[in-house]
């Protein structure tokens, strides 16, 4: 029971209109304005599809939609896990070695 209400909390509310100049998409009351179909399908994969809710310009939204498309994103996103994964290892590295230069320094 608590899975089906935490999924229908999650659900997005979606209102698109076609507007005498336009098209207006709504997203958790957060409104978009578009002037043809083609920003609105941009628009609607970053809002809806990433659930990316702040204003973004049209520069942001078609480079943000082309490292998707290129793998580029894909690839830096994977750059900077490895590199948090080294430095999480290297801190656990140096905590094991700080344990065990305390516990010697305990028993002199």
């Amino acid at each position: 029971m608590n899975k089906k209400v935490e999924k229908e909390q999650k659900r997005l509310a979606i209102l698109l209109r076609t507007m005498t100049n336009g098209y207006m998409l709504e997203v958790n009351n957060e409104g978009y304005m578009y002037f043809n179909a083609q920003s609105l399908l941009e628009g609607f994969l970053i809002h809806v599809g990433l659930e990316r809710l702040e204003a973004m310009t049209k520069e942001e939204i078609k480079d943000m939609l082309n490292s998707l498309k290129d793998g580029s994103a894909v690839k830096k996103l994977q750059a900077e896990v490895t590199e948090l994964k080294a430095l999480v290892d290297d801190q656990k590295r140096q905590i094991r070695d700080l344990k065990k230069t305390i516990k010697e320094l305990n028993e002199e």
